[in-house]
């Protein structure tokens, strides 16, 4: 069930290393009311308009520097999916989010190229925050394929996601084999 780490995601690390601190575990699923689904809403629209999307290589040059992938916090204002993610995650943890119930995660799109959504697990299901839309949806609702997201128990380790099974089953089956390993 594990999988590789996004090599954004290992550059951000070492760029924001107590933005990837493990054994910081919460809540696995963060109770959603009327004011928690606002709240959602809003940071996505936020984020969504407030940054302008921009690919890494026109925004940073890094091809020319051998790096393929760039995650950074849009602090300028400009920035592509991983950008808004770690944006709206941050909002949120500092809304009071549980930060094991935000997960990166690694999709394939409507034109089956790779996309960077953020995985809201909730006690309403698992919702989806995009900056390719304004609505949070339900990950089944989205239309992507998923690939792949962080643990829960650790933002470091990434499990594949694999086709057929529901996030949330796949998240029963991981506790199941930690349990087992432990």
């Amino acid at each position: 069930m594990r999988t590789t780490v996004p090599i954004g995601w290992i550059s951000f690390c070492q760029a924001q290393p107590n933005e990837c601190v493990a054994g910081q575990k919460s809540e696995e699923f963060a109770k959603v009311d009327e004011d928690r689904w606002t709240e959602l809403q809003q940071i996505n629209q936020l984020v969504n308009h407030e940054i302008q999307g921009v690919g890494d290589d026109d925004h940073y040059g890094i091809y020319k520097l051998g790096i393929m992938n760039w995650w950074t916090y849009p602090d300028d204002g400009m920035g592509n999916c991983n950008d808004y993610v770690l944006l709206k995650r941050k909002l949120l943890i500092e809304a009071g989010w549980p930060r094991s119930a935000l997960l990166l995660t690694v999709v394939l799109d409507k034109h089956n190229e790779g996309h960077l959504v953020l995985m809201a697990r909730t006690n309403d299901g698992d919702l989806v925050l995009d900056n390719l839309t304004d609505a949070v949806k339900t990950w089944s609702g989205t239309g992507y394929t998923y690939i792949k997201r962080q643990s829960a128990d650790d933002p470091n380790a990434w499990l594949r996601l694999e086709p057929g099974r529901t996030p949330e089953e796949l998240a029963m089956i991981s506790k199941a084999l930690a349990n087992h390993l432990h």
